[in-house]
């Protein structure tokens, strides 16, 4: 695999535990960000922010351990979850403000899934 590749994978790994990290620790201001909630609302739904964290950081360290993997099956693992990366956030794009979840989710998980597909393996 290329370097490339691998850069565009830490990308993926790192923006799902940040993104993780945000759901967890700093829900209000990332849900005011990525939602048109606000005050009580934003309150309410702490327990979605948690939630999102766990899927998140689910994903990023289940990438992480997919390197211990033997290359054939890592390969195809990694390409499954990539592609339903980039289905997911495809969708969260369309309900959000702003672009976050689409630079920082879905155009690496793309960008690493070409790769993916273009070396081969």
């Amino acid at each position: 695999m290329t370097y490339i590749y691998w850069l565009l994978m830490l990308a993926v790994i790192g923006g799902h535990l940040f993104f993780a990290y945000g759901q967890w620790f700093k829900w209000p201001d990332l849900c005011e960000k990525l939602t048109d909630l606000t005050g009580e609302e934003v309150e309410k739904t702490a327990f979605l922010g948690r939630s999102f964290s766990s899927y998140n950081a689910s994903v990023g360290v289940g990438l992480c351990l997919s390197f211990w993997l033997p290359v054939p099956a890592q390969a195809w693992v990694q390409g499954v979850v990539l592609a339903l990366i980039v289905f997911t956030a495809a969708i969260g794009a369309q309900g959000t403000k702003g672009n976050s979840i689409l630079v920082m989710r879905l155009v690496p998980a793309a960008l690493a899934l070409v790769f993916l597909i273009l070396s081969g393996t």
